[in-house]
């Protein structure tokens, strides 16, 4: 008896197993393309995560770029304030040296006025009251008052003098000092925006090299999806070569020009348009002397023509990337100076105008 059999149900038996089957040969085929599409939608989420990040990065720099503007300013200011304090120090000690020069003239009468207040205090007593007569003490007595004035006008003058020269310079050091301290206080807020601007900028180089990485990754994805023979067209087109156009697609006279054409010396680089697998690169009797054609997916191809075969540098079955160098400008088949003959095709016989397939 065959147990994986029912009663009655052979017919069924067996619809199920080639149903199962079917689907299991299916599946087979999708986790391939599954695991492209999922981590394609990966790398496209880590994309947009990077970008949020530099975007909120760069914010982030604006915003402490307008703070360090204003300490800047602020600290401009404080350091002008302050240099004028020591401008103003610098007079008060050329006006305390002035001060101290007139001091020193009256230090010698300063010593002789103290001097004379001490030796010559109980003298002047005794000739006072040796007067003779009431006129001769009177004039006595207002001699004496005037020696006895101008020393203490001599000792006093003196000691305002010191005196205000020394508050002078206290109360402009102390201003000097506050300023100073300001000034440092302010400085020491620049360096922290500085310093904080500074790991912003770390933070954006790192987003921008993961960016690199992760674009890097996408790219490599999409040539593993056209080696497998998967892709689709994703455009815009790159110019192919840096040069002057000098032939437009459409009719020259009467006949019709299939491409676009680039003048540029012999030599010049020629760049893959964008991504694509290389369907032709041969010699043609044509005209187009040697060239390239490249599938970009999506039924968009484009052509490349009248290189030299020595100036290739891809083969048939090759997968290229946008922007990657293929060839070099020749003068090679039905040409009459060196230059570029470039086509784009939707499907591989048919040529349109290339001109509305580039980026802005």
């Amino acid at each position: 008896m065959n147990i994986w059999k029912l009663p009655g149900e052979g017919r069924l038996f067996r619809a199920t197993v080639i149903v199962v089957t079917s689907f299991a040969l299916a599946f087979s085929l999708w986790p391939a393309e599954l695991s492209f599409a999922n981590k394609e939608d990966d790398l496209n989420k880590q994309l947009d995560d990077i970008k949020d990040k530099r975007g909120e990065t760069e914010k982030g720099i604006q915003e402490l770029q307008k703070e360090i503007e204003e300490k800047k300013s602020v600290l401009s200011e404080l350091e002008q304030k302050a240099d004028k304090t020591l401008q103003e120090l610098d007079k008060a000690e050329e006006d305390l040296e002035k001060a101290q020069e007139t001091l020193e003239k009256y230090n010698g009468q300063f010593k002789n006025s103290v001097r004379n207040m001490y030796w010559y205090g109980d003298t002047r007593m005794e000739k006072l009251l040796a007067a003779k007569s009431l006129n001769e003490f009177l004039t006595r007595l207002e001699f004496m008052r005037l020696l006895v004035k101008r020393d203490y006008d001599v000792v006093s003058k003196y000691y305002k003098e010191k005196e205000k020269v020394q508050k002078e310079r206290d109360k402009i050091k102390k201003l000097s000092d506050k300023q100073k301290k300001e000034a440092a206080k302010a400085k020491k807020v620049y360096d922290e925006l500085v310093t904080e601007m500074k790991k912003n900028e770390s933070a954006l180089a790192q987003l921008d090299n993961q960016e690199k990485i992760t674009k890097q990754e996408l790219a490599e994805l999409r040539l593993d999806h056209i080696r497998a023979g998967n892709f689709a067209y994703t455009g815009p087109l790159r110019y192919p070569v840096n040069g002057r156009i000098t032939s437009p697609y459409g009719y020259r006279g009467s006949e019709f020009h299939t491409g676009v054409d680039w003048a540029a010396p012999v030599g010049t680089p020629m760049y893959s348009a964008a991504d694509g697998k290389v369907v032709r690169s041969q010699t043609c009797g044509c005209g187009y002397g040697y060239y390239i054609m490249i599938d970009h997916g999506g039924g968009i191809f484009t052509l490349y023509a009248h290189m030299w075969a020595s100036s290739v540098r891809v083969r048939t079955g090759d997968v290229v990337r946008k922007g990657q160098q293929i060839a070099a400008v020749g003068n090679n088949g039905r040409s009459t100076g060196p230059h570029l003959h470039f086509e784009v095709h939707r499907g591989i016989q048919n040529h349109v105008n290339p001109m509305g397939y580039f980026g802005g």
